[in-house]
C-alpha cells in the first residue's frame, strides 16, 4: 500500500455508472439487496454479479455508516463499495453517521488497493439529507482523510448539484488560503495582510495577500498600492494560487510556503499582536459561520466592518492599524 495523504477532489457532472475509476461508491440501503436511485442504477448497470455478491457477502445487510465491497460486474469500475447512509427523513440526523460513510468507504477502498474513487452525494435522494450540508460533509470528510486513494470524484447527476459541489470546493480552497495566512502569522510574520472582497459581478470571492506596507488606507477603505506586490486569488480561478495549486486537501503550511516563494517580502519578522488577535477572531467567525470575509464589493460601504458571507449581515470590525515601525 502506498503512502497515506489527502486525495484530490473534483466535481463531475454525469451518470456515476459510466465513470471509469477503480471504485464506484453505492449509496445502498441496509438490506443490501438493491433499491431505488443510485442504488438501483448501480445494480442495473452492474448486472447480476453485484446482487449475487451482496447476498453472499452481506446475508444480514449492513449497518448505517458502514461500508463493504463487491465486484463491479458490468460497470467500468473494478469494484463497488457499498455504504449505507443515514435516513434523514426517518430521524437519522446524526452528522457523524454521514461522515462515517465517506470514511469507511475510503478505508475499504484502501483495503482493495484502489487509487481512484467516485462518490455520489450520499443520503441526498430519498433519504432527504439537506444537499448543502451533505456536500459540506462530503468535502470536509474526504479532504481530511488519510488514504492511499489519490483521486476522488464527487459525481452529481444534475447541474445544480454539480455547481453546488464546485462552489463548496472553491470555498474550502479559499479557507485553506486564509489558514495559510494564519500559519505565516504563527511563524512570526505579522506584517502579512489580506484584503478580501467580491468581484464586480458578485459571482466570485477574491483575496489579495500582501505586506502591510503595500496597503493604503483612506478613511477606513484599504486598497492595494502595488498589485505586483500582492498574491491575488479568486474562486473563479479554481485551484491556482501563488504559482501553485491549492485544493481542499492542501495543508495550510504548504499554502504558507507557496506564498513565501511567490512573495519573499512577506517573510518579515515583525510583531503586531493586535492584528494577529484580530485575525484569529476573524477566523473563528469564518469557521463557525461558514462564510468568507468581505471588505469591499459594489454597493457595500463596509462602514460597520467586514461582512462574513456575502449578504449575511454578520460583521467583524475593521482590522487595527499597524504599529509604527
Amino acid at each position: 500500500m502506498g503512502g497515506m495523504s489527502s486525495p484530490q477532489i473534483t466535481a463531475v457532472l454525469g451518470d456515476i455508472t459510466n465513470v471509469r475509476v477503480d471504485v464506484v461508491v453505492n449509496a445502498a440501503n441496509g438490506a443490501m439487496r438493491g433499491g431505488g436511485g443510485v442504488d438501483g442504477a448501480i445494480h442495473r448497470a452492474g448486472g447480476r454479479t453485484v446482487l449475487a455478491e451482496c447476498i453472499a457477502r452481506f446475508p444480514n445487510g449492513l449497518a448505517t455508516g458502514d461500508a463493504g465491497w463487491t465486484k463491479a460486474g458490468k460497470l467500468p469500475a473494478r469494484w463497488v463499495v457499498h455504504t449505507v447512509g443515514p435516513n434523514h427523513r426517518a430521524g437519522e440526523t446524526d452528522r457523524g453517521l454521514l461522515e462515517s460513510c465517506y470514511r469507511r468507504a475510503l478505508e475499504v477502498a484502501d483495503e482493495l488497493g484502489a487509487r481512484s474513487v467516485a462518490f455520489p452525494l450520499i443520503s441526498t435522494g430519498s433519504y432527504g439529507w439537506p444537499r448543502r450540508d451533505a456536500i459540506a460533509v462530503a468535502v470536509a470528510t474526504i479532504a481530511s482523510a488519510r488514504t492511499s486513494v489519490t483521486e476522488v470524484q464527487l459525481v452529481a447527476f444534475d447541474v445544480n448539484a454539480f455547481e453546488a459541489i464546485e462552489g463548496q470546493l472553491a470555498r474550502v480552497t479559499a479557507l485553506r488560503i486564509l489558514e495559510g495566512v494564519r500559519v505565516l502569522h504563527q511563524r512570526g510574520y505579522h506584517a502579512v495582510r489580506i484584503l478580501p472582497g467580491m468581484s464586480a459581478s458578485g459571482m466570485h470571492w477574491r483575496v489579495s495577500v500582501t505586506h502591510c506596507a503595500n496597503l493604503h488606507d483612506a478613511a477606513g477603505h484599504p486598497s492595494i498600492r502595488d498589485w505586483d506586490r500582492a498574491i491575488n486569488y479568486t474562486t473563479g480561478a479554481g485551484a491556482a494560487f501563488a504559482g501553485g495549486r491549492v485544493t481542499a486537501a492542501t495543508d495550510p503550511s504548504t499554502v504558507a510556503d507557496l506564498a513565501l516563494r511567490a512573495l519573499p517580502e512577506l517573510a518579515t519578522v515583525w510583531a503586531d499582536p493586535g492584528y494577529v488577535r484580530w485575525y484569529e477572531q476573524l477566523m473563528e467567525i469564518v469557521e463557525g459561520h461558514g462564510g468568507l470575509p468581505i471588505s469591499y464589493a459594489d454597493h457595500f460601504g463596509g462602514v460597520d466592518g467586514w461582512e462574513i458571507g456575502w449578504g449575511s449581515g454578520v460583521r467583524h470590525p475593521h482590522p487595527p492599524q499597524p504599529p509604527v515601525a
